[in-house]
């Protein structure tokens, strides 16, 4: 059972994927193993003791994790850190990691402060997947901006053939993505100031707020680039959206052909969701815990895995049970505080990718049979309602309508521990859904 997510249970040595936040994937040729690297995290009684230095976690199988610890070295930290006569930097975010040149390089946020536009994106390498990593130097600067200019934190990149981008940005003056030197990993033409070109912004006076964690993947059977991003408040209503672009540049459009750059938020893919559950895997030490569904998945990585030869996404999630409920007298919002890292099965259904309504755990072998007594359950991801769905049954005719036009699987139901089939697809009115069958 090490490091599969295991719901209420608080030890990070055997339950690895707990406190994992906005997560990255990579898979390493050298040591061929995957490292999923994350924003730092403190919670000691969980075994997460390091406040600052970026962890993570490492897998041979995609399945099972192992946490690593931290991997910048102190003089990295204490460079990063800095902020002149300002208050130091608390922690890092939203780490991306590549094996490139021969290096490791990581691309790592530090701010002036949660909430702020002022941040800087710092590019440090190493010579092993595990560290040390020493800072090169910032490849993209917003300190001294204005909210209506991007916000220099969670980069990541994306190759378009010889030459290399880095894409980044969080609310204010929404996602940008501007070149890199391929051979150094710097910005191109030296300046950490020069921003690049906006590929995404929220709409004014827009219904959800967002985007943010954005993450690019080159689809080459398909010729299409895919600009993934999150809105919503990511302590509940977070979710998952995509856009895609012939160019690696844009612009990028959603399923009705409307940009991302002020009229879209995306094509929706997934939100917070509850399907029924009879024994999800969970300890059970702490009996106030009940199963409550999942809660704002988000600030995901799209994956193709060389060894699979499979799309994968990797995203963090919140526990949904009411024990994790935190409400924000201020804001007027619930907050859940614990959070996992989660993979999924991604396909592509004419041209867009789907998720997997379950967590990846490997291949799954054996037939299916509706003879075993059970049914389907279903649910649909609104475009501008971001509160949690639950599971709801349909009529035969719009089940066979779904099935026929979604992607029918097999997975692991983590909600029932056992082998099932469930199915992802867009409806006739465009919005994602799944459907799992649950026995009885």
């Amino acid at each position: 059972m090490n490091g599969i997510l295991r719901l209420n249970d608080y030890n990070v040595e055997h339950n690895a994927t707990l406190g994992a936040h906005d997560p990255s994937m990579m898979w390493d040729p050298v040591t061929r193993k995957y490292y999923s690297y994350g924003t730092d995290v403190y919670m000691p009684r969980c075994g997460l003791r390091d406040k600052i230095g970026i962890p993570v976690r490492s897998s041979e199988d995609l399945v099972h994790f192992q946490y690593e610890g931290t991997v910048l070295s102190e003089h990295a930290i204490r460079q990063g850190r800095d902020n002149g006569a300002y208050s130091q930097t608390i922690n890092f975010w939203a780490p991306y990691v590549e094996y490139v040149e021969e290096e490791y390089r990581m691309y790592y946020s530090a701010t002036r402060r949660f909430g702020s536009s002022e941040s800087r994106i710092w590019l440090a390498a190493a010579k092993h997947p595990l560290g040390p990593f020493e800072n090169r130097g910032v490849v993209a600067d917003t300190w001294g901006t204005d909210d209506t200019l991007p916000n220099a934190i969670d980069a990541h990149v994306i190759w378009d053939k010889e030459r290399c981008y880095l894409v980044y940005g969080s609310f204010f003056g929404g996602i940008y993505i501007k070149e890199l030197n391929a051979k150094t990993g710097l910005a191109l033409d030296g300046n950490e100031k020069n921003l690049g070109q906006c590929i995404s912004r929220r709409q004014p006076n827009p219904p959800i707020d967002g985007p943010e964690g954005a993450s690019v993947i080159y689809v080459p059977a398909l010729g299409y680039y895919y600009l993934f991003q999150s809105y919503g408040w990511l302590g509940d209503t977070y979710d998952i959206r995509v856009g895609r672009s012939r160019s690696v540049t844009g612009p990028y459009t959603d399923r009705q052909g409307r940009c991302l750059v002020e009229e879209s938020m995306g094509t929706k893919l997934a939100g917070s969701y509850e399907f029924s559950a009879a024994s999800p895997n969970a300890a059970d030490e702490n009996r106030a815990w009940a199963w409550a569904g999942f809660r704002g998945p988000g600030h995901g990585v799209p994956f193709y895995d060389p060894q699979r030869k499979s799309y994968f996404f990797v995203h963090h999630i919140r526990d949904g049970a009411e024990l994790h409920r935190n409400y924000d007298e201020k804001e007027h919002r619930d907050s859940y505080r614990l959070h996992y890292m989660m993979l999924r099965s991604m396909f592509f259904q004419d041209g867009w990718p789907v998720f997997s309504p379950e967590p990846y755990t490997g291949e799954i072998s054996g037939e299916f049979s509706e003879n075993d007594k059970g049914c389907w359950e279903w649910i649909r991801f609104e475009d501008l309602d971001n509160t949690m769905k639950k599971a709801v049954h349909l009529s035969k005719q719009e089940e066979a309508e779904l099935l026929a036009a979604g992607t029918v699987h097999k997975c692991w139901d983590f909600e029932n521990a056992r082998p099932t089939q469930a199915v992802s697809g867009f409806d006739a009115s465009g919005l994602a859904y799944w459907g799992k069958y649950v026995y009885s």
